[in-house]
């Protein structure tokens, strides 16, 4: 009977968790080889303007990543300008130890942080989110997949 609640408590977890989702997704990239060239870009809806959005960065690398840090140009657009345009600096590895940051599964570290904290879309729509790399070298190797995760706050 406890192994039966355990289960139920976990299953209600899970769901849990993955109601906040509004929408997430990934690029792998090729030989985990992110080349300066490549783009990443995650096309989505907005379908009420309500609530807030927070908007989460998913990173994922290996051992084989060369640098501390990574340069990612992050953009936000709707149909026609952009709303929102950062640079921005990730720490990978500890400066002094070299020790990497994030979760390990295996051979790969996954990283997800906070973009936009809590941000409002003027209007419903189609929108799109950008990612380039903005390294001085043309082909990163160790970066496994770049992707976004937007969630609506309550």
């Amino acid at each position: 009977m406890k192994a039966f609640y355990s289960i139920l408590g976990l299953v209600f977890l899970l769901f849990s968790c993955t109601e906040e989702r509004y929408y997430e997704d990934n690029h792998d990239f090729t030989d985990r080889i992110w080349n300066m060239e490549e783009s990443a870009e995650f096309k989505f809806k907005i379908d009420s303007i309500e609530l807030p959005y927070q908007i989460k960065l998913n990173v994922r690398n290996t051992m084989d990543y060369s640098y501390r840090n990574l340069y990612v140009k992050y953009e936000i657009l709707d149909s026609t300008t952009v709303i929102e345009e950062k640079l921005l600096n990730i720490d990978l590895f500890e400066s002094k130890s070299g020790k990497p940051f994030g979760e390990r599964q295996s051979e790969i570290y996954s990283h997800q942080l906070i973009l936009e904290d809590s941000v409002y879309f003027a209007d419903k729509g189609a929108f799109t989110i950008g990612l380039k790399q903005y390294m001085r070298e043309k082909e990163l190797e160790g970066v496994v997949s770049i992707g976004v995760r937007i969630e609506q706050l309550k």
